[in-house]
């Protein structure tokens, strides 16, 4: 028979200590980094620099964030084509902890295919890929895949996400063939038509901050209530000149504002509860520059110089600037590879396409902390972070 001994006080704490050691919570980092010159995507470990993979894709391309958590998209205009990188970050949520499970990264090639993909935007579960060729858009979820059209063809976008009443897709609408989008409508999962905004003059740009999806336009920003499906429109500060609208927009998740270009050398901040806009004058022309929405209280944004610098986005100031790479010119377009910046889980990663190298840095500090050879041409990054316990 075997007998039961009764857990002395110091063998039942070393036995709490124990289980608790098993079940730490870990932290992840990984980003997709694409190529200028040729189709190849890699993915990097962020804590360590190891690179995880490296895929061939048809075309060099641009990266959002995918329809679920850990996932990438990459529009690759010239082949016509959308894959989507799974960084092998999953996190399952167990109510009073999560759990994290790391796998090695992977490509899903060819989830829509159309003439000049461009806009490709998760939400709600789904992933809507908007085709500049022929206004054709392609949206994959866990329900399958659907084909709709916006009115006519122009560069435009297809956002999915959740109202009240159901799942919505908001798609672009443009007076005539090759024009820019001058407002969105609303679809059902139908795709009847149950709202239309055509207040967006020169629509471009697009993010979501908690339940608000906010639009970049000539004369301010046209803000959508997901929930209510109720529009209205935030105008630019009086005296703006004409060169000065938004463009690109990221959205906050733990602060509720949206930030965004304002021509070449300033940056804007959204509150949507104020309707208040605050401009940031850059002391340089802007390179690039980006958020992580977990900790929107900072922005990042590199410079002509080289220099990058760190704002306070609740008071609408520069608190930081360092020196990190040799002078980009803005000179040349698209045709000149220039860095991207990407923030997640504490982390800031920069492409640095003239020496071949990524640049992981501490998002408080500015500090870095190493070098990553990538090879090619490192172009366009998309960081994400993850946390949870593994056991």
């Amino acid at each position: 028979m075997m007998r039961h001994f009764p857990l002395l006080p110091a063998a039942l704490a070393a036995l709490t200590l124990a289980s608790a050691a098993q079940a730490q919570t870990q932290h992840a980092a990984r980003a997709a980094v694409t190529d200028h010159a040729i189709g190849a995507v890699s993915v990097v470990d962020l804590m360590n620099g190891e690179i995880l993979g490296r895929f061939d894709t048809g075309a060099p391309g641009g990266l959002r964030h995918g329809a679920a958590p850990g996932q990438v998209s990459m529009a690759q205009g010239q082949a016509g084509r959308v894959d989507v990188i799974d960084l092998g970050l999953a996190v399952e949520s167990h109510g009073d902890h999560a759990d994290l499970a790391l796998s090695a990264p992977r490509l899903v090639p060819r989830v829509a295919e159309g003439p000049k993909p461009s806009h490709v935007l998760g939400g709600d579960g789904r992933l809507a890929s908007f085709f500049d060729g022929d206004g054709s858009v392609v949206v994959v979820g866990e329900g399958g895949t659907s084909h709709l059209r916006a009115n006519v063809p122009h560069h435009g976008l297809a956002y999915p996400f959740r109202s009240a009443a159901g799942p919505r897709l908001m798609v672009s609408h443009a007076a005539a063939a090759g024009a820019r989008p001058g407002g969105v409508v609303l679809l059902d999962d139908t795709g009847k038509e149950v709202a239309r905004n055509v207040d967006c003059p020169m629509l471009h740009g697009e993010a979501i901050s908690g339940r608000v999806i906010g639009l970049g336009c000539s004369d301010g920003v046209l803000l959508l209530n997901t929930r209510t499906q109720e529009f209205r429109k935030i105008s630019y500060p009086a005296g703006t000149g004409s060169t000065r609208m938004v463009r690109n927009l990221i959205g906050g998740a733990d602060f509720h504002l949206f930030v965004g270009d304002f021509g070449p050398d300033a940056v804007t901040i959204l509150d949507p509860d104020a309707g208040k806009f605050a401009v940031v004058e850059l002391p340089a022309r802007r390179v690039a520059f980006t958020l992580d929405p977990q900790r929107a209280d900072t922005l990042f944004v590199l410079t002509e110089d080289g220099r990058l610098h760190k704002i306070d986005t609740i008071n609408a100031r520069i608190t930081t600037s360092t020196e990190l790479v040799q002078r980009y010119s803005l000179e040349g377009g698209s045709s000149v590879a220039r860095p991207r910046l990407s923030a997640a889980g504490g982390l800031l990663a920069v492409t640095d396409p003239a020496r071949s190298r990524l640049l992981v840095l501490d998002a408080a500090s500015l500090a870095v902390q190493r070098e990553v050879s990538v090879a090619g041409t490192p172009l366009n990054v998309l960081a994400v972070a993850a946390s949870g316990e593994q056991h």
